[in-house]
């Protein structure tokens, strides 16, 4: 991989996470005149889900960007609306962060915020207690980045359907449980896209010829 694509992902990633930042900021009320309520403080769920979510989008967006102008129209259409969409709301997610003075970084294990019963939803079970569901390994990022042709158009799906089905775990707890209504709607929002466009990639695998990879899990 050559340096300028890289230097571009990066400038492009810092960019939107930027934007999405100081948007969530602003319409938060931070810039409001004094006396002018601030937002309800957040409680458990709402910042667990938020650090959770951030590193869950960043492997996305990860693997979006590494078959960016490496695959057919449809598939990179669809890398490029997955980028674009979870870029932005981790932007959101951190301003969100910022403005409740949280750590960009949970110090408990993956989903610790979660209750037990929670892990037995959003079609995916959780793989360990220090592995978030649907994540893609080393291993698999490296096969990502050496596959060519429709091996990795296929391969692309298969982690990238894989990965939206362990991240709805976290969003249908979040959508239940968070205390802040915003935490709850941007959840439900999220579980809604990633439902479309898990079925989008499942039709575009199976005109490959692929099939789902199995859900994560013991």
């Amino acid at each position: 991989m050559s340096p300028r694509p890289l230097a571009g992902r990066v400038f492009s990633a810092v960019g939107f996470m930027v934007i999405g930042a100081v948007a969530t900021l602003l319409l938060s009320g931070l810039g409001s005149s004094p006396g002018t309520a601030r937002t309800s403080p957040a409680g458990a769920v709402d910042i667990g889900f938020s650090q959770d979510m951030i590193v869950h989008h960043q492997q996305a967006v990860t693997m979006a960007q590494t078959v960016r102008g490496r695959v057919g129209p449809s598939v990179s259409q669809l890398a490029g609306t997955i980028e674009l969409n979870q870029l932005k709301e981790i932007g959101g997610l951190q301003g969100w962060l910022t403005l409740w003075d949280a750590p960009m970084v949970s110090s408990d294990p993956p989903m610790a915020w979660m209750d037990p019963k929670d892990h037995d939803h959003g079609g995916a079970r959780t793989a360990t207690r220090d592995v978030m569901p649907g994540m893609a390994s080393l291993d698999e990022l490296e096969r990502l980045g050496e596959a060519e042709g429709e091996d990795l158009e296929v391969w692309f799906l298969q982690l990238m359907i894989r990965h939206h089905q362990g991240g709805l775990a976290m969003t249908t707890a979040a959508a239940r449980r968070a205390t802040l209504p915003q935490v709850r709607d941007l959840a439900l929002l999220m579980s809604v896209a990633q439902r479309k466009e898990t079925a989008l990639m499942t039709g575009l695998l199976t005109s490959l010829g692929g099939r789902p990879l199995p859900a994560t899990g013991p």
